[in-house]
């Protein structure tokens, strides 16, 4: 039996309902429910990654794929609290406005999320995380960095999905993880990508019918892609010691010449 049910799925339909209900409530508590089971695994197999530290905000309903409110559940796994605030007050973000929060849409983020159609696992970096975007874009700059991103996408599972749409439902506009094997490929995409402008995101889209999403399946079956998506979500972070800004600025000056 499928652990998230077509109804359990359907009940997303009413997620702008004023008032919530019963049916909304059992299926925030299932995520819950796994979310504890698998952030355990992630501890246990030491993967940088970090819930909300806010137990109200573990889940909620905004995507870090999409700007607008949408019916979605979503469980964002990110930077720790510490890092967070730090990247922030790098992007111009002062103390006062920080208050001890922040949104993992500004962040690169693996993310779990539920919609009235899908299951999907998720690494999306958004425009809002601008300050990632350029930090990859610097280290794409270099030869075997950019033939390590595509080794890391082409190692993915055939059925993985890429792109730069927003929103959070699969676009036709996608890559296949086998696709994006071909280097011409990879590199005619990655030409077309903008940063402060485009979603980057890489993940895997499930039905409830998948056998890999039944109730004894589920754990494994997440746990699998969020530790393969980790890999991705480590090489594009940016930190104190992955830091390839010098690089994004020294592509930028000559375009900022031309428009000067």
């Amino acid at each position: 039996m499928a652990y998230f049910t077509h109804q359990e799925h359907a009940v997303l339909n009413n997620l702008q309902a004023v008032n919530s209900n019963a049916g909304l409530q059992h299926v925030y508590n299932k995520l819950y429910t796994l979310h504890e089971s698998l952030y355990a695994r992630i501890r246990n197999y030491d993967l940088d990654l970090h819930p909300h530290w806010q137990k109200s905000a573990v889940i909620s309903y905004r995507s870090a794929a999409c700007t607008r409110e949408n019916c979605t559940l979503v469980l964002p796994y990110f930077r720790s609290r510490e890092q967070a605030q730090l990247v922030e007050r790098l992007m111009g973000r002062g103390a006062d406005e920080w208050v001890g929060d922040a949104a993992p849409y500004r962040h690169p983020v693996i993310e779990l999320r539920l919609t009235p159609e899908h299951f999907t696992v998720e690494l999306i970096l958004s425009p809002y995380a601008w300050w990632d975007q350029q930090n990859l874009i610097g280290k794409l700059e270099l030869t075997r960095h950019r033939q390590m991103f595509h080794a890391l996408l082409s190692h993915l599972d055939s059925d993985y999905r890429f792109g730069f749409w927003d929103g959070v439902h699969l676009s036709d506009m996608h890559l296949t993880a086998w696709e994006l094997r071909y280097n011409s490929v990879f590199e005619e995409w990655m030409h077309t990508f903008a940063d402060g402008q485009d979603w980057l995101r890489i993940g895997k889209w499930y039905e409830p019918v998948d056998s890999q999403m039944s109730a004894d399946d589920i754990l494994h079956e997440v746990f699998a892609q969020v530790r393969s998506l980790h890999g991705l979500y480590t090489f594009l972070l940016w930190t104190s010691n992955n830091n390839f800004h010098s690089f994004y600025e020294k592509r930028q000056r000559p375009q900022r010449r031309l428009h000067a």
